[in-house]
């Protein structure tokens, strides 16, 4: 009598039925399913709210902003504000601000730790429009 390379498993002449995990779908049952839409989580109630409301400044300009203020901003300070590690502000200074937006950033040591400020103000961001418009 022969036996099967498996002990104790029957051999079969049939094509091997896949056992699946409960609750799990074949390629057949998932493909016929049609695609649902995404939910969002946000309720049709707040959709008004917010369509109503002002749209959400960029992290960027709020750094922008800060910086323009005439006493100007520490990395602490920006750090507070956006959540942002130190290293992610300093990046921002320099790739960003100084060599993407060509903005002069000018620091000064206080008491409160660095300063840093926007040189230049309307004058210079003027001459970046006007100089982008070419």
């Amino acid at each position: 009598m022969k036996r099967s390379a498996k002990a104790g498993t029957a051999n079969t002449s049939g094509p091997r039925k896949q056992t699946r995990r409960a609750g799990s779908k074949t390629v057949k049952q998932q493909q016929n399913k049609p695609a649902r839409a995404p939910r969002s989580r946000i309720k049709p109630t707040q959709v008004a709210n917010t369509a109503a409301a002002m749209p959400r400044q960029s992290k960027q300009a709020e750094v922008i902003g800060l910086l323009r203020r005439p006493e100007g901003v520490t990395v602490a300070e920006i750090m507070a504000a956006t959540g942002w590690q130190p290293h992610t502000v300093r990046g921002l200074f320099s790739g960003t601000l100084k060599k993407r937006l060509g903005l002069t950033l000018a620091s000064v040591r206080e008491k409160r730790g660095r300063i840093y400020r926007i040189e230049g103000g309307a004058k210079q961001t003027a001459e970046r429009s006007a100089r982008d418009a070419r």
